[in-house]
């Protein structure tokens, strides 16, 4: 999507676009829209021909210098209620209302959304790539995607292209993680998966980075990652990336760790026919790890990230992990291996563990790890855990007020640190038939954090969503990539 940038309204053939609150003398530019539409803007909202209902998109027509102009208006409703996450909806709404539409050109009027410029124009360019992805597919009639045709214009009083093109890096970063999730599994090999990384992040200014393949992680005694990877013929890999800008030295990095289940059969302990169809998102977490760190180094924010991502597939052969068996973590931990479909604490048990040994100051890992969370969360809302007292997770959880994306802290005690030790045969067991699975399942990873603070996301409900919302169609949701970049963004993690 391209954007051109103006100080004030240009007499076009391309239709208006305008945010419209329910009082409409609220916009910084009413008179200007006003004596646009001859006049008539409280007549025209009073007729019902153009909303203020929050979220709806509405048309007409108006004779502006004595030609027809389409003008297409997205409803705020009520100012006092435009947060920053009621804004991002509309904006949504009236992007995928373009595309819907077809509508491919316009003149956005940027002043006549009632709150901070820069906020509008930061929302706006997150909004511009998010709200509208679309996978590029591979059908052979696949249309030019909307993205790839729309060219709009944007009039604001403050100058905003700075900010505009800033964020649209992180919406970015959530485009390419989508784009790893929804790739098919056939395509998104450990492998591959691995290869593509270092491809994206070569060239890449202050990133350095580094690929373990299955032959250095059994070598090197990463004996859960190679447990669950060892049936595939795509063998599994372990990637790191180190991104550090000059203005970050002397900071201790923050570890961002990612499940990369890029296929999940369950192993021995085998998915049902209709649980293993879209197993394909089971390595979300290490895509959004990816999208955190793209949007990271291109917004050349100044911190200092290290990303590992663990890459394996979970399938069976005569090779494959079974129920009972033990393996070594590289953590010198004994895991015994009771359920071969809870492979994804396995892999982030090596994983996170790693991640320990660059002395973070702060590990956080993301998966989707189990269904227990959707049961006692639901898909709205991602679980966290913590090796922390509450407190610690205060400012995560007010910065998800502000990008929406809700969490909520579920507990790991003293019942879970019993549970995960109770193997008759080696230090750690990954699996109970009890209830609080996804409190156990947490417990299990923190067992590799070494000591570290750190904080686990469990996205199996909020990763991918079965409908279409004003941030994207169903499929992948890149689901924490704004909260963890803003967090980095305000300072938090290193200041």
């Amino acid at each position: 999507m391209e954007f051109q940038f103006r100080d004030k309204y240009v007499a076009t053939e391309e239709p208006i676009i305008i945010g419209l609150p329910h009082e409409p003398a609220q916009m910084a530019n009413y008179e200007e829209v006003d004596t646009l539409l001859n006049g008539q803007l409280e007549a025209i909202i009073k007729e019902d021909v153009l909303s203020t209902g929050f979220g709806t998109v509405t048309t007409t027509g108006a004779i502006i210098q004595r030609d027809y102009r389409k003008v297409i208006a997205v409803g705020l409703g009520d100012v006092r209620m435009l947060d920053r996450v009621k804004l991002s909806e509309a904006l949504g709404s009236m992007f995928q209302f373009l595309k819907d539409t077809d509508t491919v050109k316009g003149q956005i009027l940027l002043d006549t959304f009632p709150v901070d410029s820069h906020m509008a124009a930061e929302l706006l360019g997150i909004m511009s790539e998010t709200s509208v992805y679309e996978f590029n597919s591979y059908k052979v009639d696949q249309a030019p995607l909307f993205s790839e045709t729309a060219a709009f214009s944007i009039t604001s009083s403050a100058d905003i292209k700075e900010t505009v093109t800033h964020y649209r890096r992180l919406g970015e970063g959530i485009i390419m993680a989508r784009n790893f999730s929804e790739t098919p599994p056939n395509l998104m090999t450990p492998e591959v998966m691995a290869d593509k990384i270092a491809g994206i992040f070569e060239s890449h200014p202050y990133v350095t980075g580094g690929v373990k393949d299955e032959v250095a992680l059994e070598a090197e005694g990463y004996g859960l990652i190679t447990a669950v990877g060892k049936a595939s013929s795509a063998k599994p890999r372990l990637v790191t990336i180190e991104y550090r800008h000059p203005d970050a030295k002397g900071y201790k990095p923050v570890a961002l760790v990612g499940k990369g289940i890029t296929y999940d059969t369950g192993g021995y302990s085998i998915k049902s026919k209709t649980g293993m169809p879209e197993m394909k998102y089971d390595m979300g977490g290490a895509a959004n790890v990816i999208g955190m760190v793209h949007a990271v180094s291109n917004m050349s924010l100044p911190v200092h990230i290290i990303a590992v991502v663990a890459l394996a597939e979970n399938m069976i052969d005569g090779n494959a992990m079974r129920p009972d068996d033990v393996y070594t973590s590289y953590s010198g931990q004994s895991v015994e291996v009771k359920n071969t479909d809870a492979e994804g604490r396995l892999v982030l048990g090596d994983a996170v563990f790693h991640a320990s040994q660059y002395s973070p100051r702060l590990i956080m890992d993301f998966a989707t790890l189990t269904g227990a969370v959707v049961a006692a969360l639901g898909d709205e809302r991602t679980g966290v855990f913590t090796n922390k007292d509450a407190a610690f997770l205060n400012p995560l959880i007010e910065m998800t007020e502000q990008t929406g994306e809700a969490v909520w802290q579920l507990p790991i005690s003293e019942i879970e640190e019993r549970s995960v030790r109770q193997s008759a045969v080696a230090d750690l067991t990954n699996h109970v038939e009890k209830p609080g699975r996804a409190s156990f399942a947490a417990c299990f990873i923190k067992q590799f954090a070494n000591g570290t603070p750190w904080i686990h996301f469990d996205i199996a409900g909020t990763g991918t969503t079965s409908k279409a919302t004003p941030y994207g169609p169903k499929g992948a949701t890149g689901v924490m990539i704004h909260t963890i970049v803003k967090m980095f963004e305000t300072g938090h993690f290193h200041g």
